[in-house]
């Protein structure tokens, strides 16, 4: 089985309130803390220290399902749990 270009979102481990894009991509996993800022009272979500914001992770993922940003390829397919 092939999990190239498979993602996943999960609560980050290290960061709290943060979130972790998981990807796997030329057959090794990569990891991208996904980073909550907070600007005038608003709350947003990062990749790349805020140069790129979204107000949900919905958001963030579509943006990068048609655009890279800083990611080495765009997302195309996301993890889903499978019960064993």
């Amino acid at each position: 089985m092939r999990f190239d270009l498979v993602f996943l979102l999960r609560d980050s481990q290290s960061a709290p309130k943060s979130f972790v894009l998981s990807m796997c991509h030329g057959q090794k996993i990569k990891h991208f803390q996904i980073s909550p800022i907070e600007d005038e009272g608003e709350l947003y979500y990062t990749l790349d220290e805020g140069h790129t914001r979204f107000t949900d992770l919905t958001q963030l993922v579509e943006f990068h399902q048609l655009n890279k940003g800083i990611l080495p390829c765009t997302l195309k397919h996301y993890c889903t749990r499978v019960t064993v």
